[in-house]
Parts: C-alpha cells; structure tokens; sequence
C-alpha cells in the first residue's frame, strides 16, 4: 500500500480526504495493525488506489500474516514483489471482441534476493464454449470465452532487489461481450511459483462488440 499511495504521488493525508476514511484508520491499514476491516472500507481504500476491490480484501484477509513471514525469511533471503502501476490497459479498459492487444504491468523487487531465470506464467483456465446449432451465436465450432494469451509464458528479466521491472503479454479479448480477467504468477527457476499466497498479476477488460 506504501508503494501504491507513492507511485501515484499522494500523501496519507489525501488518502484520507479522498476516501472519507480517517488518517488513524490509514495508518493501521499501513501497518498492518488492524484486526477488523469492513468490507466498504476495503473497497474505499482500493478505489482511492486504483486497485482492484479483491485486491485488496485478499491483501486483508490472507496478507495479515505477511509482515512476521516476510521478517522470518529475512534471515536467509525474502523474496518478495510489489506492485506500481498497471502501464497499460487498467482494469475495466474497453477493447473490441477478438482484439489483440498488450498488457503491460510494472513491479519492484522488495526482496533481498535478485530475480534470475524466473518467468511470468499464466494460471487461468482457459474455456471453449461450444454454441448449439441455430442459436445467434453458432459459429460452427469452439469459441473463445476468457483472455487468451499469446504465450502462456514469459521470462522476466534478471532484477535486482529495489529495482523496477516491465513486464509485456500478449492477450487475445474473447468473441462475447463481457468482463474477461486473466491471471499471471511469477515462476522461480525451479519453476515453482514464487509467492504462492500472493494474488500475483491480472488483467481485467470489458470486452464490446462495436
């Protein structure tokens, strides 16, 4: 959260004004010092962030742990991520049935170890949807329902701890109109994923038919 509130220029006091919620409650939240959150101050914090409002109740509900796991790893090497911005197409951008575009994410080391061979993965569960024979839809055979990515991977530059890294895919938007999300993990170079009880990437687009 510390990061986000810095990569978008504001302080703790604005924040709060924005929100409506008390700069008291903000330094909890900071801290990680607060046993019980309502769901609508979750959603406040999120929409001042320009995050996701699932983001942040799985930051509350699975990431009040973090701050003594992320202490305990620290005696050989934390790795940890964070974060900044969506580059491109934020979350409820508008593209076109079927159209090829590109996500791009940035994300900072806040680990003490560096990043080497890991890769960016993809972990949805892509469908086919198969139409019946003279509905509107029938097009004959399988149609796309779900982000489909170009490359299911990618690698991820070597990073060093503090630094910032780009991370580019390739989507292809569904052939229905809808709300499609895509979800992305980062992968060690063993390839196990990284930080399994952090949300890790996504894309979410509203997908029209012009």
């Amino acid at each position: 959260m510390k990061t986000r509130l810095q990569a978008l220029n504001m302080t703790t006091v604005a924040a709060a004004q924005q929100s409506t919620i008390s700069r008291q409650t903000w330094h909890k939240l900071l801290r990680a010092d607060i046993d019980e959150a309502r769901i609508s101050t979750l959603i406040k914090v999120a929409a001042t962030l320009e995050t996701h409002p699932l983001s942040m109740m799985r930051i509350y509900f699975y990431g009040n742990p973090l701050p003594q796991r992320c202490t305990k790893l620290g005696d050989n090497a934390k790795i940890a991520s964070s974060f900044i911005a969506d580059i491109t197409y934020p979350d409820n951008s508008i593209v076109q049935v079927g159209q090829h575009f590109e996500k791009i994410w940035e994300i900072v080391n806040m680990g003490t170890a560096p990043w080497i061979g890991w890769q960016l993965q993809c972990v949805d569960e892509h469908l086919s949807v198969h139409s019946v024979a003279g509905s509107e839809h029938y097009q004959g055979n399988g149609v796309q329902y779900g982000l489909l990515p170009l490359q299911n991977s990618i690698p991820i530059p070597a990073t060093q701890p503090g630094e910032k890294v780009r991370l580019s895919v390739q989507l292809r938007a569904p052939d229905y109109p809808c709300t499609a999300i895509s979800h992305w993990k980062s992968l060690n170079e063993c390839g196990d994923i990284a930080l399994p009880n952090v949300t890790g990437l996504y894309c979410m687009v509203k997908v029209v038919a012009l």
